[in-house]
């Protein structure tokens, strides 16, 4: 058996999320059926991600990988070939033989995801689908100061879709947290987070609790206290899927993993800059 890595990115509004459900298009329906017209595989195809992702939920660097008795001679091809018969929405944009040991899912050491917002008064028709709309005014200073409670392992029950973590752990560790602007349309906002794992909807609840907090519907506590009370009750709204992408997977013992990412999404382009008069 030889096992493949796949860098994909794909358009969360075009699936029901990214594993497999029954009488509903996902991603790895979309890869699958490619990579079996391809392989035609004797067995069945086991096919890995390193995340979960739910209905209108994006990627730009989502790792899979899948197992095939059949060795593929020419990798650059095959992922071409995958790409034409995976249909719109979903793109493989690096691929490679890893080893037999290496698992999407379970050797990953840490994932990160970010949530982009529109803070503006204005629609703008062009983010449709890929940011949420805030209008509301937001005390930026204040959001920012909440960002270290998320510092170190902490319980994340009241930031976690109730039903999910029913008799699972859901202490967790973060190892970033941060605010960026867009450079260009500086009304994007995304923050970014990455951690070990995270719990279902934990993203989407968080940064919607910093934007109450920030907006001031939420006030006489802070993150910290919402964090520490494990209610979800105390936390704020959970704000919509098409907000949300997965960034990056991360494995300390698979190089070849950051190597595709490099390959993928660092271009190395050099061509002359600014007015040529």
């Amino acid at each position: 058996m030889s096992n493949y890595a796949l860098l994909i990115e794909y358009d969360g509004m075009k699936f029901h999320g990214i594993q497999k459900q029954i009488n509903a298009s996902t991603v790895q329906d979309a890869l699958e059926g490619a990579i079996r017209i391809l392989l035609k595989p004797q067995h069945d195809l086991r096919f890995h991600v390193a995340g979960r992702t739910d209905t209108g939920v994006h990627a730009s660097g989502m790792v899979c990988n899948f197992y095939s008795s059949t060795k593929i001679k020419d990798i650059d091809l095959f992922k071409y070939s995958v790409n034409a018969l995976s249909g719109d929405g979903v793109t493989v944009l690096a691929m490679r033989h890893v080893p037999d040991a290496f698992h999407a899912r379970f050797s990953c050491t840490a994932r990160e995801y970010i949530f982009k917002i529109i803070y503006s008064k204005d629609d703008h028709p062009l983010l449709k689908d890929r940011a949420v709309w805030v209008k509301e005014t937001i005390d930026w200073d204040l959001v920012y100061s909440q960002l270290k409670h998320l510092q170190g392992e902490k319980d994340y029950k009241s930031l976690a879709k109730q039903y999910s973590i029913k008799d699972k752990p859901s202490k967790r560790t973060f190892l970033y947290a941060g605010i960026e602007i867009d450079p260009i349309q500086n009304y994007l906002i995304q923050f970014r987070f990455k951690a070990d794992s995270f719990l279902h909807n934990m993203i989407r609840i968080l940064t919607g609790t910093l934007v109450d907090i920030g907006t001031g519907k939420i006030q006489g506590r802070d993150l910290g206290q919402i964090i520490d009370s494990l209610d979800r009750t105390a936390a704020g709204k959970t704000l919509p899927a098409h907000g949300l992408y997965f960034y990056k997977a991360h494995y300390n013992s698979f190089p070849e993993i950051e190597e595709m990412y490099k390959s993928a999404l660092h271009r190395d382009i050099r061509f002359p800059e600014g007015s040529a008069f």
